[in-house]
């Protein structure tokens, strides 16, 4: 077994980096406020999670929340800068990380505490039953409906575990950047909070938005979760606005696209939850390298039966 940062996609430098606070911009928020404001996209961009998933499900609060916003948007912004510079100066992990201890208590030189507790080889026979059952479900249930993006977004996620954060020439394209970021996230999510019993992580999207509310760590975990999901879906949406277009009514091209992007998210946050679980606490748990290759072969076979079954392919 090997300590965290002898893992070269994990290093020091890495978490000096992640605890680096990033600003928010309005130049980048206002244009977010603009196109993806009725879902909340600017509240999720400035952090406001709680309240941008509110506005995802209420359609901007019927519009006026998302017409009021546009008064408070740059006072929004300095509040978030603020927030960050505020933590920095006292050690504390930025917003988005704060399920951390401060950076100084951050030891990537020993192994994860749950160590003992989760490194049985029947740990790894439990995750290639669960990754091909769960790739299997994803197939059956996107397949008949021509649902393509989650497995899309899975695969991406997948790939960027095993192989993106090595490419050097990765960290210098912004969106895959930002999907490396967030894979060394959930990293150190799982380093510091005991993964748990390996059978109930195919449950963990479910149960968790259940205790997120009562357990601050489990909301962080929702919130990675729902982070990823929601900036893919907000892509894929991207591409839907093309349709829109073609409808004869405006407001029913939106409600087919809201309708999209709910699926997408939904998708996302129940099927990519688990498998990054499971995949990154193998990683954690300094596995050999097939053998993490063999768990993500395993999944993806299994999201292809589940799409011949079903027909989808």
């Amino acid at each position: 077994m090997k300590a965290l940062n002898a893992d070269p996609d994990f290093s020091r430098q890495v978490v000096e980096e992640l605890y680096r606070p990033r600003p928010k911009y309005l130049s980048i928020a206002l244009p977010l406020a603009i196109v993806f404001g009725l879902f909340g996209g600017h509240r999720f961009y400035l952090g406001r999670t709680f309240t941008g998933t509110l506005m995802l499900f209420t359609g901007g609060g019927g519009i006026i929340w998302w017409l009021m916003d546009f008064f408070y948007l740059k006072k929004m912004v300095s509040q978030y800068n603020l927030n960050q510079q505020q933590r920095q100066e006292t050690g504390q992990p930025p917003l988005g990380l704060d399920f951390l201890p401060p950076k100084h208590a951050i030891l990537t030189n020993e192994l994860p505490h749950w160590l003992s507790r989760r490194s049985s080889r029947g740990r790894v026979y439990g995750s290639l039953f669960l990754l091909g059952l769960i790739g299997f479900v994803l197939g059956v249930i996107t397949g008949p409906t021509g649902t393509y993006e989650p497995t899309i977004i899975l695969i991406i996620f997948i790939i960027a575990s095993l192989i993106a954060a090595r490419l050097k020439l990765a960290h210098e394209i912004p969106l895959i950047n930002s999907l490396i970021r967030w894979v060394h996230k959930l990293r150190l999510y799982y380093y510091h909070v005991d993964p748990g019993n390996i059978w109930l992580l195919g449950l963990r999207p479910i149960y968790g938005v259940f205790i997120a509310p009562f357990r601050p760590k489990a909301r962080a975990e929702v919130r990675l979760y729902l982070e990823m999901g929601i900036v893919f879906a907000l892509l894929l949406f991207v591409s839907d606005l093309m349709e829109i277009a073609q409808h004869d009514s405006l407001w029913q091209g939106l409600a087919l696209a809201f309708a999209e992007f709910i699926q997408t998210l939904v998708f996302t946050y129940l099927f990519v939850a688990p498998v990054g679980a499971l995949l990154t606490t193998q990683i954690l748990l300094s596995r050999k390298d097939w053998v993490i290759w063999l768990l993500s072969a395993v999944c993806m076979t299994g999201i292809y039966i589940g799409l011949r079954v079903t027909g989808g392919i």
